[in-house]
């Protein structure tokens, strides 16, 4: 019961539009008896680079579709029409329309998601950038899982939005994986040059958007070899425009200069409007960079009276308009003036409206269900690393909260001992040293050996000079070591060493250090000054090379440090 409307439906679609595709139109007689598959590639030979014969083919493969009653020959007719016209700055949507209208309904490989990816890309022509992604999503999921060439294509145009809303880092990575799709393919029988080559012109693209010039440059390369490699120069004349681009961004402007004028023949002979204007504006820019204003007037000029030809705007062109705004300003010229400020207003109002919600919406429909796919997939995964990384964070707060304690702990120690220290040294100077039992430990073969050595004369002498080293504060002096007080001693290393073990029992780096750290706790007890001075300061004052070396050895004897000590110090003057 509901077939008749359909059909109903179905014939206004085709009879709607029939007439717009065909009207005046008769197959040349050259094309009469050739082939579907021959025109075919005809158009495929001709297509981005004379768009006036790809549209005689493509009126011509849809005419014959129509005589032949064949549904494959219809679609694809259309479908190429639309194209052609969008390319070149004309109305293709008559011919996509009819394309959704009568693929609606169908299930093949190709439909209906091919009817929506041409509607797609003729409003992402328009600006209207979100009505090209809702075809975009609907393209998409209709090929997801019968047709990976289409699903990967796809991919691309998502690809050229998100540079729309200069989302560029976020576009290459959709272009590297049409590229490597596509590269996968073309040595099997399957291959597709035309689209192959297409997709080292996105990366190459993709890059230069990127501001990675070089890298575009070698992508620009080998599509420039592929091409000739394969005989498809579709893309040629875009990779030559873009080979002008990077150079010009690189300030090679020669090679930029001349690959834009290669590039604008083309671009003439195609009717391609859009590519025209970014031709002219970057010979303008590479002009006016040059500081050859009137020539650069002339190109930015042109590029826009281009745009007026054109349905489409490319924001970089935008600030063309403002050196042309600056030069008619200098030159008196306010109607002029007045023109292109009005053109610059128009410039911002195209790019505010296309651009100003389709970042979210890309995110929305395009992003978000990707990232929740993967977060479904994800959350199985984390959910059993969720529970060993929740041990590992409970272990690891535990183990925090214990080494504070024992941080806190240790300082609570040191302030203490920092306390007592000042308590017994403001009683009477207090003679420091270390532990009596760590030296009976380290020294007490030593002592045994040296008792019945020293002759009892010779030890006499060496206390004498001792006393005289301590109370002159020799010991304050820098890289004093064993090796050089023996020298100043007249004897030899070990027999003062053996001397200090035997006089003072301990070796001569315990007993160096106790003079010196016993000085500094008096002076410091003494003397407001010195405590304003830096750790490493005060290290420096009692003959230490480092702050390190001094705290240790301060820490060592009095089991504070020089720090805290000092912080009590200070704490007790407050009072």
């Amino acid at each position: 019961m509901y077939r008749l409307p359909f059909f109903f439906l179905l014939f206004f679609c085709l009879g709607f539009h029939f007439s717009q595709s065909i009207k005046g139109f008769y197959i040349p007689d050259s094309l009469k008896n050739k082939s579907f598959e021959k025109i075919k590639r005809s158009y495929d030979g001709v297509f981005r680079i004379d768009n006036d014969k790809a549209e005689l083919y493509a009126n011509t493969i849809l005419v014959k579709g129509k005589k032949e009653k064949n549904n494959d020959l219809i679609y694809d007719g259309y479908y190429k029409i639309a194209h052609i016209k969008g390319l070149k700055s004309e109305n293709g949507h008559p011919y996509a329309d009819t394309l959704l209208c009568i693929t609606r309904d169908i299930n093949t490989k190709d439909y209906p998601a091919k009817a929506h990816i041409i509607k797609g890309i003729l409003f992402n022509y328009d600006w209207k950038y979100n009505k090209a992604l809702n075809h975009y999503i609907i393209a998409q999921d209709l090929s997801q899982h019968k047709n990976p060439d289409q699903f990967y294509y796809i991919k691309k145009l998502l690809g050229i939005l998100k540079t729309a809303t200069d989302e560029n880092e976020e576009a290459l990575p959709l272009f590297l994986e049409y590229y490597r799709y596509q590269k996968q393919k073309v040595n099997t029988e399957d291959r597709d040059i035309k689209s192959y080559i297409g997709s080292i012109f996105s990366v190459a693209n993709g890059y230069s958007k990127n501001r990675q010039y070089k890298n575009a440059l070698i992508y620009i390369d080998l599509g420039l070899k592929e091409c000739t490699r394969y005989k498809d120069y579709t893309h040629y004349p875009y990779f030559i425009s873009a080979t002008g681009i990077a150079n010009y961004y690189l300030k090679n402007y020669k090679k930029a200069s001349d690959s834009h004028l290669k590039a604008e023949k083309s671009f003439v002979r195609n009717n391609d409007y859009g590519n025209l204007a970014i031709t002219y504006y970057f010979l303008g820019k590479i002009n006016y960079d040059l500081h050859k204003e009137e020539i650069a007037v002339h190109y930015f000029t042109k590029a826009d009276s281009v745009l007026i030809r054109s349905k489409d705007f490319y924001p970089i062109t935008r600030d063309g308009y403002k050196v042309l705004i600056d030069y008619y300003k200098k030159t008196g010229d306010k109607e002029k003036q007045l023109k292109y400020i009005e053109k610059l207003f128009y410039a911002d109002s195209i790019i505010n409206n296309s651009k100003q919600y389709l970042s979210k919406e890309i995110y929305k429909k395009y992003d978000t269900p990707i990232l929740l796919e993967r977060k479904e997939k994800l959350v199985q995964d984390l959910d059993h690393k969720n529970k060993l990384l929740y041990g590992f964070l409970g272990a690891g707060f535990l183990c925090i909260l214990f080494l504070i304690y024992l941080y806190k702990r240790k300082i609570g120690e040191y302030k203490k001992q920092a306390e007592l220290l000042l308590e017994q040294s403001r009683e009477q100077p207090a003679v420091l040293s270390i532990s009596k039992r760590e030296i009976i430990k380290e020294n007490a073969l030593k002592n045994e050996k040296s008792r019945g050595i020293l002759s009892n004369e010779k030890l006499q002498d060496i206390k004498a000079r001792l006393e005289q080293f301590e109370s002159n504060s020799v010991f304050l002096l820098k890289n004093i070591t064993l090796e050089s007080l023996s020298k100043d001693f007249n004897t030899n290393r070990d027999y003062l060493s053996r001397s200090i073990n035997e006089l003072k029992g301990k070796n001569f780096s315990q007993y160096l250090n106790e003079l010196r750290i016993n000085f500094i706790v008096e002076e410091l007890n003494k003397n407001q000054r010195l405590r304003k001075y830096t750790i490493a300061a005060i290290a420096d004052e009692i003959g230490y090379n480092n702050s390190e070396s001094f705290a240790n050895a301060f820490k060592k004897i009095t089991g504070t440090l020089p720090s805290y000590y000092i912080k009590v110090l200070r704490e007790k003057d407050g009072k």
